[in-house]
């Protein structure tokens, strides 16, 4: 495998709403996008050596241009640079293939080994990241690895409505909305498992010869405390977690110290780290950042920031009977292409007992809604403080 002499960020200045974040210091699974490239990097020998911005992108051919933007799997690079060569740009093959107005990346087709622009007969669709060897002008496709299937959805969308799934180990993703950090927080979740649990098949047997009356699969930290009549199938918990009776938790990355309480329902969603799952919640599809706390019904599909707190009662949408999704991107609201997304959460958000978010909505940093009722419009210059809904807005309480 070819390497190039030298990886060098391009700032992309990507600012991710509601947390008003650089999209390169949000966290995935417990660590800040930068760090996860770092660690990406160092895995196959390589380094980051400086910052450029956008215009300096191709002017060495023996540079690998990675946007600071980008989380990307450790395989899908590796798999990239094995039939790589300067003048190529990383393009990875989706499943499912992502549909709507949010896509950033651009899509390409795939056909007879060569990436082109033109969706001739026989292509297979593909999306262009931002990680290139020199100008990038070429594209190089990088396929999937990992589990795929299709499920059939049941109530309102009728008979043979199918949702299509899966879990890759090469992934790849550019996050500049918190829908795309969504996505690349599951997918980087499901990467987690995969290297942990099915590359390395010797963790979930250690977490079983150290309590074989109680198999798991799973990879179980230090001074964990797990109730016997919990089910935990194919989950990364850290150190120091608490899971209480009769809660399943299936596909889920735990960071260090959380603790999620009795009869809680997870799958495929991050959770933590020093985090509150209270009891008898459904947390499905969903990320809760460090140190916040949902209650009673719980979310799914929601990215919910730091510091938050989620009443017992409080409901977050995630299901739009009348067609697609929508949500705000600046000053645009755009088709997220699915009819079922819940709600996005800045750092330090609180919801009291029977507020109701419409989904698709996102809540600025720091906003509290003590009052009952539901929200369907959402400013986004809301200043911090605390506001009760009249009428569907936000009205502040003096």
């Amino acid at each position: 495998m070819s390497l190039p002499r030298r990886v060098v960020r391009v700032a992309t200045g990507s600012i991710v709403a509601p947390w008003g974040q650089a999209a390169a210091d949000l966290r995935l699974c417990g660590r800040p996008l930068r760090e996860r490239q770092e660690q990406v990097f160092a895995r196959l020998g390589l380094r980051a050596e400086a910052a450029v911005t956008p215009e300096a992108v191709g002017a060495d051919p023996d540079t690998l241009y990675v946007d600071d933007d980008v989380d990307l799997a450790a395989g899908t690079l590796r798999s990239f640079l094995k039939a790589a060569g300067p003048g190529t740009q990383l393009a990875v093959v989706e499943r499912p293939l992502r549909v709507g107005e949010l896509e950033v990346e651009p899509q390409a087709w795939y056909r007879d080994g060569a990436v082109g622009d033109e969706p001739l007969p026989g292509a297979s669709p593909v999306r262009r990241l931002g990680v290139r060897w020199g100008d990038g002008r070429r594209g190089v496709r990088v396929d999937p690895l990992g589990l795929a299937g299709r499920s059939t959805l049941p109530g309102p969308f009728g008979a043979g409505q199918t949702l299509d799934w899966a879990i890759d180990v090469r992934t790849g993703a550019t996050v500049r909305h918190w829908v795309h950090y969504l996505r690349a927080s599951l997918a980087a979740v499901g990467v987690d498992i995969w290297e942990r649990l099915v590359l390395r098949p010797w963790a979930p047997l250690w977490t079983w010869l150290r309590s074989p009356l109680r198999p798991r699969y799973a990879v179980i930290g230090r001074r964990c405390k797990v109730h016997p009549t919990a089910i935990l199938d194919g989950c990364v918990l850290g150190d120091d977690v608490h899971v209480g009776p009769y809660s399943v938790l299936r596909g889920c990355w735990v960071g260090d110290g959380t603790h999620i309480e009795d009869h809680v329902t997870a799958r495929l969603s991050a959770i933590g780290p020093h985090a509150h799952v209270g009891n008898y919640s459904m947390f499905n599809l969903s990320v809760l950042g460090q140190r916040s706390s949902v209650g009673h019904i719980g979310a799914q599909v929601c990215a919910i920031g730091d510091d938050c707190f989620v009443s017992t009662f409080a409901t977050l949408h995630d299901l739009n009977l009348r067609g697609n999704v929508r949500v705000r991107w600046g000053d645009r609201v755009l088709d997220t292409g699915v009819p079922f997304l819940g709600v996005a959460l800045g750092h330090g958000v609180r919801l009291g007992a029977g507020v109701t978010i419409a989904s698709g909505r996102d809540v600025p940093n720091g906003v509290h809604v003590v009052a009952e009722g539901a929200v369907a419009r959402i400013p986004a210059d809301l200043a911090p403080g605390e506001y009760r809904s009249v009428g569907g807005r936000l009205e502040r309480v003096s």
